[in-house]
């Protein structure tokens, strides 16, 4: 019984402490479209009006409506180094704020 809890509890801390905070998660939804205006529209449509005009890379909406788009893994996604998109270097607050937008975008 004793090694059962322990179990669970070393489980419980391992996930806690390997998960991004849920704070990580949350931002500014109007700071990210603005970063996103200046930042990504060379390659992608960034505005459910431009929907279908992304040169070589998703649509914002597309990504947002993309049933396996969650904000953890976006998150996740935008702070890491990629092949074929530059890095950007994107400090965590703007990761955020391009998280809370994009995720804005589901429900248009």
């Amino acid at each position: 019984m004793r090694s059962t809890f322990i179990l669970v509890i070393t489980t419980v801390a391992l996930l806690t402490v390997s998960q991004p905070s849920v704070a990580q998660t949350r931002g500014k939804a109007g700071a990210g479209r603005a970063f996103a205006v200046i930042w990504c529209t060379e390659c992608h449509s960034v505005e459910p009006a431009t929907d279908g005009l992304g040169r070589i890379a998703p649509d914002f909406t597309a990504v947002a409506k993309s049933p396996s788009t969650a904000a953890l893994s976006l998150y996740a996604f935008l702070r890491s180094d990629h092949v074929r998109m530059p890095n950007l270097g994107l400090r965590p607050i703007d990761a955020n704020d391009l998280v809370a937008y994009i995720m804005s975008l589901r429900r248009r």
